[in-house]
């Protein structure tokens, strides 16, 4: 399939620099296997540091991770936390020769990584048998990104792990509002469809509280082009979604139901309104967000639970956006080939499972790995957090390696949005002449 959208929603920047999307509550997880080598530190080179945006609980479980690290590998590796502007920091890093070994990346710098050789390529190591990780363990949407925006070969870093959009709902809300089926039963069904939607947020607006709220960035709509099988790109990454078919009756659907008042645009929001505190506030009926609400919503008095967007068919799992970050390893790293191996741990299933259990806030972003996702049975239907990132996509190399025109995009959307007087055809018209680079 090749419809991926592309660029980044407005202050999912902010999110991602917080490290809310990867490496995320990990107490209470197993620990590390000490196997590998059996040297002490230090035996097979010099100390290895590596680098992630994380709040202070996380910090200290990375802390905890790189003492396994340093017994399993046989050389010290020491955690560097960075506090406040992550990617600014480690740009004057990389510039002054003193970027950690190991780092994260987010999808919208490492283009430009890539491109001035900051990252070495992973091939050769994955290829060579000895990785604990396969690409092929890795849902196929999220690492294109990874790769040189031209085509070239190569492959420049692994995700850490995910989060896919879900769709969120409130349980209390909808029973309210007189919906008798909510959007899991629907789902488990096969009755989930567009039709079924609308018809729930026709409920939820009669009460005077909403149904659902879209952003500007393709995080917070493309999806509802994507999972009603429109396309957004052809397969020469040609932005089509102004004239592919099924992706105009989605943005018609769309533009009716912002006319209607079922769907509200944030940007038209009070300040200091924000999609999750409605929905915490028990004022929203969904939210399409991924799994790092999950600490917060478990504090929720109300019923919730999970299911995917809705389809054509009713029953299908349909590709929604995913967001992601990876881990790479830095070209002038000077223990190489335990760099390599700290990140073959860390993204393999035994390192996500370390970090992503015991009430943590992401996804896997390899197969297999269900029980991360369904330990505490909490929301009722996690493990569709797994199936659904399976199906996604991150951002593509399309806009992957061009942050100006995500910015762009984005503020454009906005815009259009914000004026009221679109129609699916001149919204999309205007957008897809941005992304195709028509003057």
């Amino acid at each position: 399939m090749s419809n991926l959208p592309f660029t980044q929603p407005i202050g999912r920047r902010g999110l991602l620099k917080a490290g809310l999307f990867a490496g995320a509550g990990v107490a209470a997880a197993p620990l590390l296997s000490a196997c590998g080598s059996t040297g002490g530190p230090g035996a097979a080179g010099g100390p290895l540091t590596w680098s992630a945006w994380a709040n202070p609980g996380e910090g200290e479980r990375f802390r905890e991770f790189a003492k396994q690290l340093t017994k399993k590998l046989g050389v010290q590796v020491n955690f560097q936390p960075v506090v406040g502007d992550y990617e600014s920091k480690l740009l004057s890093q990389l510039s002054a020769g003193s970027a950690p070994d190991v780092f994260y990346v987010g999808d919208g710098s490492m283009s430009k990584m890539i491109a001035t050789r900051q990252l070495r390529d992973l091939t050769d190591y994955l290829d060579s048998g000895k990785a604990p990780v396969k690409l092929s363990d890795f849902h196929k949407g999220l690492i294109p990104w990874c790769r040189p925006a031209d085509g070239s070969p190569g492959l420049f870093g692994l995700p850490v792990d995910c989060n896919p959009t879900v769709f969120w709902f409130n349980k209390d809300v909808l029973a309210d509002a007189g919906v008798t089926t909510d959007p899991a039963a629907h789902f488990e069904a096969g009755t989930w469809t567009q039709d079924a939607l609308t018809d729930l947020l026709d409920k939820v607006r009669a009460t005077k509280k909403k149904g659902l709220v879209i952003g500007s960035g393709w995080f917070d709509w493309f999806g509802f082009i994507t999972t009603f099988d429109g396309t957004v790109f052809d397969d020469t990454g040609k932005a089509v979604f102004d004239t592919d078919p099924k992706a105009q009756d989605a943005l018609t659907w769309l533009f009716e139901q912002l006319k209607s008042g079922n769907i509200t645009y944030g940007g038209s929001l009070p300040k200091g309104q924000s999609v999750d505190a409605l929905f915490y506030a028990g004022r929203l009926a969904t939210m399409q967000y991924g799994r790092w609400v999950l600490p917060n919503v478990k504090k929720l008095k109300f019923g919730y639970d999970i299911a995917p967007y809705p389809s054509l068919s009713g029953k299908d799992i349909m590709p929604v956006p995913v967001a992601t970050a990876a881990l790479v390893v830095n070209a002038k790293a000077k223990n190489r080939q335990k760099a390599l191996e700290l990140l073959g741990d860390y993204v393999s299933a035994e390192g996500q499972t370390f970090r992503l259990s015991g009430g943590g806030n992401a996804v896997p972003s390899i197969e297999g790995l269900d029980r991360v996702v369904t330990e505490d049975h909490l929301p009722a239907h996690g493990k569709l957090f797994n199936d659904i990132a399976a199906k996604g996509y991150a951002l593509p190399t399309t806009l992957a390696g061009n942050p100006k025109l995500s910015a762009d995009f984005a503020q454009l959307a906005n815009k259009l949005f914000m004026a009221r007087n679109q129609t699916a055809k001149s919204f999309s018209g205007k957008l897809v002449k941005l992304l195709n680079g028509a003057s």
